[in-house]
């Protein structure tokens, strides 16, 4: 694994992939990027959900320029969010691995009913609110991801496990 890498978090709120993205970063000692953590910053700003991708990408960039992987964390929602991560793989040379975490519906609302409210406005709690934002989406997630550069993980497994199946990824890179 020798190879400078971006790894892109893919995923909904309370799916598991910040527990994933964060266990990464550990094990592999690279940088994590959490568009969350900078949008608690700019959320109440105009634009401000648009201006924490901005700033999010314009960190990654800076980490791939040094010549270390990365990880981006972030909901990965929109066709243009993924394109934005291929393009910067692609202008640095680093390998792209889209780590998307799904659960099954029963757990992922049981998981969104026990999320305590957030500090943060931003973070959606209940599975109403999730509802709801998954109406204002309108299926624009549900975009193709290149298969060489995708990987899906049951996030009901354990961390270590899921991990395991992200590094096994890893071992096998494609280009961009």
């Amino acid at each position: 694994m020798a190879e400078q890498a971006l790894l892109l978090m893919k995923g909904f709120p309370a799916t598991g992939k910040s527990t994933l993205a964060e266990a990464l970063a550990r094990r592999l000692g690279w940088p994590l990027v959490d568009k969350d953590d900078i949008k608690d910053h700019t959320a109440a700003l105009p634009d401000g959900n648009r201006l924490a991708y901005a700033i999010l990408w314009q960190v990654v960039r800076r980490q791939l320029l040094l010549g270390l992987s990365v990880i981006a964390d972030s909901p990965l929602s929109y066709p243009e969010t993924y394109a934005t991560g291929r393009q910067l793989a692609a202008e640095y040379g680093a390998h792209l691995l889209v780590v998307e975490v799904r659960l099954a519906e029963a757990e992922w609302r049981r998981r969104l009913e026990a999320r305590p409210p957030s500090a943060s406005s931003h973070k959606i709690a209940g599975w109403p609110a999730m509802q709801t934002l998954l109406a204002t989406y309108n299926g624009v997630w549900n975009y193709p991801i290149d298969p060489r550069h995708h990987v899906i993980v049951d996030g009901e497994l354990s961390v270590a496990t899921q991990c395991d199946q992200v590094l096994a990824r890893l071992q096998r890179p494609v280009a961009v």
